[in-house]
């Protein structure tokens, strides 16, 4: 196993594609914190998987747009396991205000989590992996953030997610040659969250597609695992979208 005894940390990773990429990578021997903002059922719930198939796992609750929070759960991951290898910036969320109502606070709110959440975390990753001359950033955007890409109901997440591919790219210059940056740019991922959503637009998603399909949180976790273990690629954008983007 490449990634045997390898720390990974995964922001947001209490259910979802958090969740299928921290069991994914105690599959393959890694040694995985789990976080969480609120969900700590999920969490706990989590780390039991990863624990289930043999990997040292436990989780901290914290806000990554919280700085002392993310200071205090990157003290817990080093006093555990005594560096860290590998980051994984998946916490984020979406626009709650229509943009037309939207207020400043608004778009401060969605900032916060999906892109000054990613470089609070990258930073102090980063601190620690040039220490050791070696190490892996990888954020999560959204097919949302490359261009043309976005979708006037979310304006404030496309917007975000749109930074957080120019921040990968120009961390993956800042941090060379030994650290590789990169991201993920997911499609339509099949989770509860579109249950709630109309037949007729999840119809419109999946037709966008050159695949017409629904991608599964598993693809994306094997996305990230690719690029874990990959040592010649960095500052790309790797979209995960059943073709959704050929299609502009």
């Amino acid at each position: 196993m490449k990634l045997k005894d390898k720390v990974v940390l995964i922001t947001g990773s209490s259910s979802g594609i958090g969740e299928a990429t921290a069991v994914l990578f105690a599959k393959e021997g890694a040694k995985v914190v789990v976080n969480c903002l609120s969900n700590e059922e999920g969490a706990k719930k989590v780390v039991e998987a990863c624990q289930k198939v043999g990997s040292e796992s436990f989780y901290v609750k914290a806000d990554v747009a919280n700085e002392s929070e993310v200071d205090d759960m990157f003290k817990q991951t080093v006093d555990k396991f005594e560096t860290i290898d590998i980051l994984i910036n998946n916490a984020g969320g979406t626009d709650k205000v229509p943009f037309m109502d939207a207020k400043i606070n608004d778009w401060i709110d969605v900032f916060k989590h999906n892109i000054l959440g990613t470089m609070l975390c990258s930073q102090k990753a980063a601190k620690i992996m040039k220490e050791n001359k070696e190490g892996k950033i990888l954020n999560t955007s959204s097919i949302r953030g490359i261009e043309h890409g976005g979708r006037e109901g979310i304006m404030a997440y496309s917007a975000a997610k749109a930074a957080v591919i120019n921040f990968t790219k120009t961390l993956a210059k800042e941090l060379a040659p030994d650290i590789q940056v990169n991201t993920i740019a997911p499609g339509f991922v099949w989770t509860p969250n579109y249950e709630k959503v109309s037949k007729e637009l999840q119809e419109e998603f999946i037709n966008g597609s050159l695949l017409k399909r629904w991608i599964n949180v598993e693809e994306i976790a094997e996305g990230y695992l690719y690029l874990a273990q990959a040592d010649a690629i960095t500052g790309e954008v790797l979209a995960i979208d059943a073709g959704w983007t050929m299609k502009f």
